[in-house]
């Protein structure tokens, strides 16, 4: 009997154990220390019919676990401060790239600053992981230097170069850089009334040659890029 109701310890442990992870973050190991401690004091006092009980409640209410994790994760990902604000991933098959700078993976991270946005791109090209220099858009229309987080110059830009942003309502940002009255680059993002997808047309000159984008994001959680 001793070893039938320690079976049933681990079979409760067992089942608790395949819980959400966000579930189990929550109650710690409390659900499945409850088998070792539970099980044998409702044998005692309720019998068979007791186990089952107390069995059936788990079980069923694993999926409803599951269901609730998914939506609190959805709304977690919908609901943020801005339209911008979040992590986005390139959708390719609905994107046109310049093939000199088509990757495999793209993502976008829009974080929200005191004035503005700082953007991060980073993805996967030619089968190795990217990034670019974090960018900082002001969207208020003046033209700043550009140099990089900590104030310092960036090596590689034109002397006199400046960069500008400007919000042309709630859901489109441009985001732009200049030299001498010349276009560096320029880049337009345009959230979808849904907030689920942003299109992003940029254009400018790369290591590769001049480049013109209009590539398709959808909204999505960390991390981005898919695991090799």
């Amino acid at each position: 009997m001793i070893r039938w109701l320690a079976g049933c310890g681990r079979l409760y442990r067992a089942v608790a154990h395949a819980y959400p992870q966000d579930f189990r973050i929550t109650c710690g190991d409390g659900l499945e220390q409850l088998g070792d401690d539970v099980v044998p004091l409702v044998w005692r006092e309720q019998g068979a019919f007791g186990l089952a009980r107390l069995f059936g409640d788990l079980i069923v209410q694993l999926p409803i676990e599951y269901v609730k994790t998914c939506f609190d994760r959805m709304e977690a990902l919908m609901m943020t401060g801005d339209p911008f604000e979040g992590t986005w991933r390139a959708i390719n098959d609905k994107s046109l790239w310049d093939p000199k700078y088509t990757p495999e993976q793209a993502c976008l991270r829009f974080e929200a600053t005191e004035d503005g946005f700082l953007l991060v791109a980073y993805g996967i090209k030619d089968g190795k992981a990217v990034a670019e220099r974090p960018t900082t858009i002001v969207a208020d229309g003046r033209r700043r230097p550009i140099v990089d987080l900590n104030g310092r110059p960036i090596a590689g830009v034109p002397p006199g170069a400046v960069s500008f942003g400007r919000r042309a309502d709630a859901r489109t940002l441009e985001a732009g850089a200049e030299a001498d009255g010349k276009s560096l680059g320029r880049g337009i993002y345009q959230v979808s009334p849904d907030g689920k997808s942003m299109t992003v047309t940029t254009e400018g000159m790369g290591v590769r040659g001049p480049f013109k984008v209009v590539a398709t994001f959808e909204r999505v959680p960390d991390p981005c890029l898919d695991e090799a």
